[in-house]
């Protein structure tokens, strides 16, 4: 019986050591290696820790006039097709062909329709409440294309704020506005028309102004004000006599507030900003600037101004909290015409002062400008070498991007080389943001009967009409730049733009795929996030990298999104791979960490060949997820190069906690106490030999064959004993 009991004992004390052993095998793949201890990372066996023109849209070239093609007249009878499934009245409107005439509404009058108003920007007339079957009437008059229904009014806002998530929205969830910053404590230079920012929406964002259109007494626009003499200490405060100017500063940082206090929903993407007001450009506009008497002189009021904002950025306003000295952001939503015979390659005097700029520590969005597809580069600025170039995009008035495609008339790329046989700043542009059909904070020249040469303002006007342009997109990003710097007042100019490119939604083929891998030349590196960019800043902060980033050293993942997908794996492996490659130099290496542990290297490709500039390698790391602790685990990942450390790449994986979960011997228990359980099994086995085999006799009158047939295991143990016997 003792011989029982020691069987059963080694047999019991040795399962989970042996269960762990099997398990082990068949859950680790013959063609991964670890080095690690804790077998939670692994590497493919043999490598090494050493280290198209896009066409153009059909559409643009459609002639097709609009109403034979509504999505809204699906059976082509010149009628809204919900009207003819209505039986009580309703709210219709008509659409001509041509400018309506007298004679078009006479018409009307002889037939009994009350011609309710007339909107000559779109051939309209609004009839009011009419009788359903009266449409197929109203749809035979002469010149009438369309018989509208009218629409319910609805209070909401531009979906730009909510498009680039800055604000969050139920498409997406979560906007840099959740981390709860909303620009406050940042000063944006608006160079522009000047500013009303007396408007409901701008009221008390004013901290500095500056008047460079009369800097110079010369100036004829400026002998009717003291002949020019001006403050230059920022305290002249610039009006807006063309409209360009309020219109941009409320996209980066209107608070959408009304003129009756109310909330509207036409917010800037940094409703909490501060401005400094810049003036540039005369009543005139923002246009070519062959529209001034004297060329020259717009060309230079335009330098003097961005000079005096260098020459500023550090400046205590006068009245101005401590928290709003200087200035942090240049927003231009113009350029400047080249006459080289096509665009600039960024040697022109005003990129090049913008180039100062950032390098002064003063970040610049600047539009990439309106010449559309078939513009020969980038003008003047929006070739400059370091600013943030932005293009347009068209988010068709919805929040989702998904559909989203580059505007028309926004320029592409790449700009000219400039002949220093670097490829990488001709990538412009950098970034792009919703442009089209942009809803505008409403300047005093635009309100009805406002003059601000009588002294009068905007404050009672409201968010009016809608522009298109690449000068609308541009301030977007100002605005989260903005954010980004309440987040991390830390971060460098360079910083701040490697982060905008690096979190960018990708929209278009790569145009250059030999320079970079993700450039497009109408999106750029794609549409700005402002919640991805907004926490990555917050990254930086929190782990002291600022200053520490080399923005030349990329480390990037093939997947977009990593999911927990294990297909085509021998086992529960989780596979992380990308790749890397230094714009400038070298990647000396590729490491991960878990949870905040230590450093570790990636894996590498064991191959002798030497790369080229630009030219890219892969890097590998396995992850057991069964060794992983149950519940969200953090990953990290980050290139380090001579000059520092790429940004970082962080993400969440589910991690099993098997192993922890099993049993209630860990690892290091069972592979401590396994040797010293099975030594005490055995030594029971080999005393319990000594005892004599009377205690296998049988004491009843059953035969030994009876015996072992009623007792299995019994008789196995008589079986092993007789081989052995015998062997002997």
């Amino acid at each position: 019986m003792k011989r029982l009991i020691a069987v059963f004992l080694f047999t019991l004390m040795l399962g989970p050591l042996t269960g762990s052993l099997t398990l082990e095998n068949e859950s680790k793949p013959n063609d991964w290696f670890t080095v690690d201890p804790s077998e939670r990372s692994w590497h493919p066996i043999g490598s090494t820790f050493e280290v198209p023109q896009q066409l153009e849209p059909s559409w643009i070239y459609d002639e097709t006039p609009w109403w034979e093609r509504s999505s809204l007249d699906q059976n082509n009878n010149y009628i809204h097709d919900s009207i003819e499934l209505e039986v009580e009245p309703v709210g219709m409107a008509l659409s001509y062909s041509d400018e309506v005439n007298e004679q078009h509404l006479q018409v009307l009058e002889s037939l009994g329709f009350e011609v309710r108003d007339v909107i000559e920007a779109v051939n309209g007339v609004m009839i009011g409440l009419v009788e359903p079957e009266l449409a197929t009437t109203l749809a035979s008059l002469e010149d009438v294309v369309m018989v509208h229904r009218y629409g319910q009014v609805i209070f909401y806002g531009d979906v730009q704020t909510q498009n680039v998530k800055a604000r969050n929205s139920t498409i997406y969830p979560n906007g840099a506005w959740d981390f709860g910053v909303t620009g406050k404590g940042v000063n944006i230079a608006m160079v522009d028309t000047g500013v009303d920012n007396e408007h409901p929406g701008l009221v008390g964002k004013f901290v500095a102004g500056y008047d460079a259109v009369c800097y110079n007494p010369s100036d004829p626009n400026c002998v009717l004000d003291g002949f020019g003499i001006r403050p230059t200490d920022g305290t002249f405060d610039p009006d807006d006599g063309n409209q360009h100017g309020t219109a941009c500063m409320g996209m980066a940082a209107a608070t959408g507030i009304e003129a009756d206090g109310s909330q509207s929903e036409f917010y800037g993407s940094a409703p909490d900003a501060s401005l400094v007001d810049v003036r540039i450009g005369t009543d005139a506009g923002a246009g070519p600037f062959e529209n001034y008497v004297l060329e020259q002189e717009f060309y230079e009021s335009a330098m003097n101004g961005i000079q005096w904002i260098i020459d500023n950025k550090d400046t205590a306003w006068e009245g101005a909290d401590e928290s709003l000295y200087g200035i942090d952001i240049i927003s231009l939503s113009w350029g400047i015409t080249s006459h080289e015979g096509g665009g600039s390659d960024g040697t022109d005097m005003h990129s090049m002062i913008l180039d100062e700029a950032m390098q002064a520590g003063v970040v610049v969005s600047v539009a990439a400008g309106n010449d559309g597809p078939d513009n020969d580069g980038l003008s003047g600025m929006g070739s400059s070498d370091l600013s943030i170039t932005v293009g347009a995009s068209d988010d068709g008035n919805t929040i989702d991007r998904s559909d989203d495609t580059v505007a028309s008339y926004s320029s592409r790329g790449p700009r000219r080389d400039n002949g220093d046989n670097n490829p990488l700043n001709e990538l412009k542009p950098e970034i792009s943001a919703p442009g089209t059909n942009i809803i505008q904070a409403e300047g005093c020249v635009t309100g009805e009967a406002c003059n601000n040469f009588i002294g009068q303002d905007a404050s009672g006007n409201t968010y009016t009409s809608r522009g298109s342009g690449t000068s609308y997109a541009a301030p977007s990003v100002s605005g989260i730049l903005a954010l980004m710097m309440e987040a991390n007042a830390n971060l460098t100019t360079a910083e701040m733009k490697e982060i905008i490119k690096f979190t960018a939604e990708r929209k278009g083929e790569a145009n250059q795929p030999d320079v970079d891998p993700f450039w497009n030349q109408s999106f750029g590196w794609g549409i700005v996030d402002a919640y991805e960019a907004t926490k990555l800043a917050i990254l930086l902060n929190e782990q002291n990298l600022n200053g520490q980033i080399d923005v030349f050293t990329q480390v990037h993942l093939n997947q977009p999104t990593l999911t927990n997908n294990t297909s085509g794996m021998d086992s529960d492996m989780y596979v992380i791979d990308g790749f890397a490659w230094n714009q400038m130099g070298s990647v000396n290496s590729v490491e991960y960490r878990i949870d905040g542990g230590e450093w570790m290297s990636a894996s590498f490709e064991d191959t002798e060949t030497t790369l080229g500039p630009l030219e890219r390698f892969q890097w590998t790391i396995g992850l057991d997820l069964d060794k992983l602790p149950s519940g969200d685990v953090v990953i990290e990942i980050r290139g380090l190069s001579d000059e520092g450390q790429s940004l970082p790449i962080s993400f969440v994986v589910q991690g099993n906690g098997f192993i922890e979960a099993s049993s209630g011997l860990d690892l290091d228990s069972i592979i401590f106490f396994g040797p010293v359980i099975a030594i005490i099994a055995i030594a029971l086995f080999f005393v319990s030999r000594t005892d004599a085999p009377l205690l296998l006799i049988n004491s009843s009158e059953e035969s030994v064959d009876e015996a072992l047939e009623n007792d299995y295991d019994l008789s196995v143990v008589i079986d092993a004993e007789l081989v052995e016997h015998e062997g002997k």
